[in-house]
């Protein structure tokens, strides 16, 4: 397009020393509308004109388009010593990013919100330290998320992290999860999960400050950091929080409850059967009959005790009325339950003998003779 007669162009030399002033302007306002836009999903690509034009059903309030790169250009018509005037020749259009940008009647609370809108990972080891304390109440409460991985990455020493470290072998050979711990694959680090959020002030070791990558030494290390007084009085705070963070009314909480009643019932029932089997072990009695039912005949002094007890005992009852409805399968009252407590009683006693031999200076052994029913001689050893 022609300039009208008359109109003054700057020259070429002024128009080359006024490029740089131009383009770091225009760097400098780079981004400056992005308190004003908010990135929104794209449902409607509308059309789009070759030349990044917008269709106009839009609103005129919120009005859709695509991010726009501006670059500024010189183009010189060639009028001789007369260029043409600076202005913005290309559009780029970046396709696939929408915004919205809001007029300017909408409420400033609204764009404050916008903005607040992407928060970071609260589980990303990368962000603990930056958490407000809301935020650390519910990462505390939630508790830490660990990466599906088997082994991290190799260093320059070839050692890498290992999922086994997630885990500690207790003495007898139980295994406990090490809940504290968490490894983070990005930063190849692990992280003390408590500590690096409750700790107070400067905690000693890596896991509760930068994180341990030292994958040489990371079981020594693991091992020391877990039994310091720093580290116990962290778990027991993340503990007793999440502890009272907890709600009694949840579905959980009611299951919960319910188990712990379970297990007191048994807990109660099996006492009463290794009572009973302790009885006639002590007044060698026997224990079974021809019949090994409940509330049939020749059924054995066992089961007659357990049907004597039913008839007092609300617990043994309520144990009784559960295997005559069928509502239980494993009632413990069969001839393996009762070997199985007769060999265990059989070495509690055993162990405290010996126990007793040891403690003791001087003790006497009487050994004796006896045949029984089967006419094969019987050798009881008694110590005393």
């Amino acid at each position: 397009m022609h300039s009208s007669s008359g109109r003054k162009y700057d020259s070429g030399a002024f128009k080359c020393k006024k490029k740089p002033k131009l383009e770091e302007d225009a760097q400098i306002q780079r981004g400056a509308l992005d308190k004003y836009v908010v990135i929104v999903p794209q449902t409607n690509s509308g059309n789009h004109t070759s030349d990044g034009n917008i269709d106009d059903g839009h609103d005129d309030n919120a009005v859709e388009v695509e991010v726009v790169t501006a670059e500024i250009h010189e183009v010189d018509h060639g009028h001789g010593d007369n260029a043409q005037e600076d202005e913005v020749a290309a559009t780029e259009i970046d396709e696939g990013n929408d915004v919205n940008i809001l007029d300017e009647d909408h409420d400033p609370n609204i764009l404050d919100d916008m903005n607040n809108s992407v928060q970071p990972d609260i589980f990303d080891p990368r962000n603990w330290d930056g958490l407000d304390p809301k935020k650390i109440d519910i990462l505390l409460q939630k508790g830490p998320k660990r990466e599906d991985i088997e082994y991290g990455p190799y260093d320059k020493f070839s050692r890498r992290f290992s999922a086994l470290s997630l885990s500690r072998i207790l003495s007898n050979e139980e295994k406990f999860d090490r809940e504290w711990l968490v490894y983070n694959n990005g930063l190849d680090k692990a992280f003390c999960f408590c500590c690096k959020l409750l700790k107070r002030g400067h905690v000693i070791g890596q896991l509760a400050n930068e994180g341990l990558s030292d994958w040489i030494h990371h079981g020594a290390r693991i091992k020391e950091h877990e039994s310091s007084r720093e580290h116990i009085t962290n778990m027991t705070a993340w503990y007793d929080f999440r502890l009272r963070m907890q709600k009694n009314e949840t579905i959980d909480k009611v299951a919960q409850r319910e188990l712990e009643k379970e297990k007191e019932h048994w807990r109660k029932v099996l006492l009463r059967i290794l009572l009973i089997v302790k009885f006639l072990a002590e007044h060698n009695i026997a224990f079974r009959g021809s019949n090994s039912k409940l509330y049939q005949e020749s059924n054995g002094n066992f089961l007659g005790l357990v049907e004597l007890l039913a008839e007092f005992d609300p617990v043994i009852k309520e144990h009784v009325d559960r295997i005559t409805n069928d509502k239980i399968l494993d009632h413990y009252l069969g001839p393996s339950i009762q070997n199985e407590l007769i060999n265990m009683l059989a070495i509690a006693i055993r162990s405290r003998i010996i126990e007793k031999v040891k403690e003791a200076k001087y003790f006497s052994v009487i050994l004796d003779c006896t045949p029984d029913a089967s006419h094969q001689e019987q050798m009881p050893l008694i110590i005393m």
